[in-house]
């Protein structure tokens, strides 16, 4: 088992605040598992912060005159340090148990 110190740097954008929050903290797993070797089991935030928040607001209107609108779509992007917990497949001994299967196990066994 092998605990290693991550900083990942993720964007997320929506349109409300919890979404961009919800998909900036969504890609923490495909992050740290892109930066690990091995299988990760644990990953626990350490410390969170916000590198910039950008709300984006627009006026649409229907047929460019009519029923004007006010819109808006945040974007969030994160600091995240997380501490990883993973084992290393690699240097895990398997015993090997090789089984023989009569023939007609073999045939009931490939369906």
């Amino acid at each position: 088992m092998k605990q290693i110190r991550h900083t990942l740097r993720l964007t997320g954008s929506g349109p409300t605040r919890d979404k961009a929050f919800a998909t900036a903290i969504g890609q923490v797993q495909s992050a740290v598992d892109k930066k690990t070797d091995g299988v990760c089991f644990r990953v626990e935030p350490l410390e969170l912060e916000v590198v910039s928040a950008v709300e984006h607001r627009w006026t649409e209107r229907f047929l460019g005159l009519l029923f004007p609108r006010t819109r808006q779509r945040f974007e969030l992007t994160l600091r995240v340090e997380v501490q990883v917990a993973s084992l290393d497949l690699e240097t895990v001994d398997f015993t090997v148990r090789e089984e023989r299967l009569s023939p007609v196990q073999h045939a009931l066994h490939m369906r």
